[in-house]
């Protein structure tokens, strides 16, 4: 990511390449702006020669470990399969914290844990089936999102969801995965079947079709000024924004200190504008 001016502005691990040019940005991929300048892995020096060596033995599936108990934060983000975490800012990267109030399985990671037991794990999808709580408590996950549990009514689920109550495996409609035993999950709403209209001698006047929706354009457009955030998450080339959550779904912010082209997006607008774009 970029533009840095220094080391100090990226991420441990990372150092600012400064650049003049087009030259490459080791461990990047994509089209990269001339002269701009970017934070990429700090490329370690080559090691002198050694004699091949016999590569270890290939280490077991990830498995639950309790390397953190009590309040507060843990020391570091925990890895995938570690616990015990309490929300998702406690889990490294993207990972997110699967709550149990049981001894439920963790996805993609194997082996036992004490019962209620939480812990960080890869969650494949946003309609994956996850457990994020139970009675309300932790209090910042509710209400539950989509193929969120564990819900007891519809009042514990985002709008537009509603709580399926479950006594066994029975599937829920819009949700992948493995979910838990009798476990209740938030999922769409059944839309309502309008009621079949009695026929008539009647001539019936034509139906005037819905206006379609707005939808992305990759023409750069700025739909939003000011502060604060937008009405409605920014679609692809929309600006302008001043981060990733202001986006719509996997969009990022592209930020720009002044006409940069903005990848996958046409046209031009004012200097410094920030659009959302797809980042490969």
């Amino acid at each position: 990511e970029g533009d840095c001016d220094s080391d100090a502005e990226c991420q441990p691990g990372l150092v600012c390449q400064e650049r003049t040019g087009d030259e490459p940005v080791p461990g990047c991929i994509g089209d990269a702006l001339p002269g701009e300048d970017y934070c990429r892995p700090d490329v370690p020096v080559t090691p002198a020669p050694t004699p091949p060596v016999t590569p270890p033995p290939t280490l077991p599936p990830t498995s639950l470990q309790v390397v953190f108990s009590g309040s507060g934060e843990p020391p570091s983000p925990l890895l995938e399969c570690q616990g015990d975490c309490d929300d998702d800012t406690q889990c490294a990267d993207d990972l997110v914290c699967f709550q149990r109030s049981g001894t439920e399985a963790v996805p993609g990671c194997p082996g036992e844990a004490s019962s209620g037991v939480d812990f960080c794990a890869v969650r494949a999808t946003a309609n994956t089936a996850w457990l994020k709580g139970d009675n309300g408590i932790p209090a910042e996950n509710f209400p539950l999102g989509l193929c969120e549990g564990d819900c007891d009514s519809d009042s514990n689920c985002q709008s537009g969801l509603v709580c399926q109550q479950r006594t066994g495996d029975e599937p829920i409609p819009g949700c992948i995965g493995v979910a838990a035993t009798g476990e209740d999950y938030c999922r769409p709403a059944e839309p309502t079947t309008p009621p079949t209209p009695q026929p008539t001698s009647s001539v019936t006047p034509p139906v005037t079709p819905n206006p379609t929706p707005p939808t992305s354009s990759s023409t750069l457009q700025v739909v939003f000024i000011g502060s604060g955030d937008p009405p409605s998450p920014l679609l692809e080339c929309q600006g302008d924004c001043d981060n990733d959550a202001q986006c719509d779904g996997d969009l990022v912010c592209f930020q720009r200190s002044e006409n940069e082209s903005v990848p996958g997006c046409t046209g031009s607008t004012t200097s410094g504008t920030d659009f959302c774009a797809v980042r490969a």
